[in-house]
């Protein structure tokens, strides 16, 4: 059966914000836009993992033993509670699992037409594609910064993932309209995410759409959680010539050239964002922008995050650095030190 939500759906609270929220739409369009697609990565960065083939543990293995082609099981299992966002794709909920009264969060995904599937190395079963990679990157040891899959359920028009669901925690879009992103505060974070997008390319994933979006933050301790897996892929070492995510984030070698390579063009996303968190807008409007690579800086912005930051963003991929190098730049080093100095006084 299908499922249906009983009642009315809360209205999200809308805001006029001053970083462009990109569409929902532009997955769709992005991964529709051409077989042709970005990024050439070169000698100077780490070469790209291979894809993991998955262990058998028992925790994948009861995840899995849960799928069903009706939805009777979940409901079963689960307590549908208030609607925390909506999109394109579909829509997650708040909640409740009914054996221990565990708050868990409820991704309702719409199967759209050539909706994806893959079969994980040394598999045999079909998975739908978000479920894959998020098998992959839920797999104990499990990285804190990510955020994880409990099991999932399917039926003929709906993939329903189980994930945990911390609090407090708001998106980091949210917590940065209403609070002002210190450096200090923006080190700890873009710390936390680095080592996120490290953990899925070491479990053979590419998020490809790492934004404030899809960030979930604890404002009282400023702990992170990555989340949507929607725009991903497993990791190849060869180019990629099919883009899925923000439009805003698009490195230039897949505007140029219509393909581009894992690491170096999660390295580019990551310059945006670090951009976005300090000055609260994107660097570049549009492909042309993008192309040309011209940065503005605030003047108040330091002189070591805007020396990551032109790191992040060099035009030709091979100069970017890996993501090893961005946790070792003096941006990261300068701010650690100067919370010893301040202990010491």
């Amino acid at each position: 059966m299908d499922l249906v939500h009983e009642g009315p759906e809360p209205q999200l609270k809308e805001k006029s914000i001053k970083r462009s929220r990109t569409e929902t739409q532009e997955k769709t369009e992005s991964r529709r836009e051409s077989k042709e697609n970005p990024l050439k990565r070169k000698d100077n960065t780490l070469p790209l993992k291979k894809r993991p083939v998955p262990q058998h543990d028992q925790t994948v293995e009861k995840r899995r033993a849960s799928k069903t082609q009706n939805g009777g099981k979940f409901f079963n299992r689960y307590i549908l509670g208030k609607l925390l966002g909506k999109g394109g794709f579909g829509s997650v909920y708040a909640g409740i699992r009914k054996a221990d009264g565990e708050k868990v969060a409820l991704k309702f995904i719409n199967k759209y037409e050539e909706y994806p599937y893959t079969t994980l190395p040394g598999d045999t079963q079909r998975l739908p594609l978000e479920v894959a990679l998020m098998e992959l990157v839920s797999k104990p040891p499990h990285c804190p910064y990510v955020i994880k899959l409990l099991e999932w359920f399917e039926t003929p028009k709906i993939v329903i993932l189980v994930l945990e669901r911390p609090e407090p925690c708001v998106d980091l879009f949210e917590y940065c309209e209403d609070v002002k992103i210190s450096e200090n505060k923006a080190q700890v974070i873009m710390q936390q995410i680095v080592n996120a997008a490290r953990h899925c390319r070491d479990r053979g994933v590419i998020h490809r759409d790492i934004k404030d979006q899809n960030i979930l933050i604890n404002p009282q301790t400023l702990d992170v959680k990555l989340i949507d897996f929607g725009c991903g892929d497993l990791l190849k070492d060869t180019p990629y010539t099919e883009y899925s995510g923000s439009q805003d984030y698009e490195p230039p070698e897949w505007i140029i050239e219509k393909k581009y390579e894992a690491e170096p063009a999660t390295v580019w996303g990551l310059g945006i964002f670090l951009y976005t968190l300090l000055h609260g807008a994107e660097p570049f409007n549009g492909p042309q922008e993008i192309v040309n690579g011209h940065l503005d800086f605030p003047s108040n912005l330091s002189e070591a995050s805007c020396s990551l930051i032109e790191w992040c963003l060099q035009r030709n991929p091979k100069r970017r650095p890996t993501l090893e190098q961005i946790l070792t730049h003096h941006w990261f080093w300068r701010h650690v030190n100067e919370k010893q100095q301040n202990k010491s006084i």
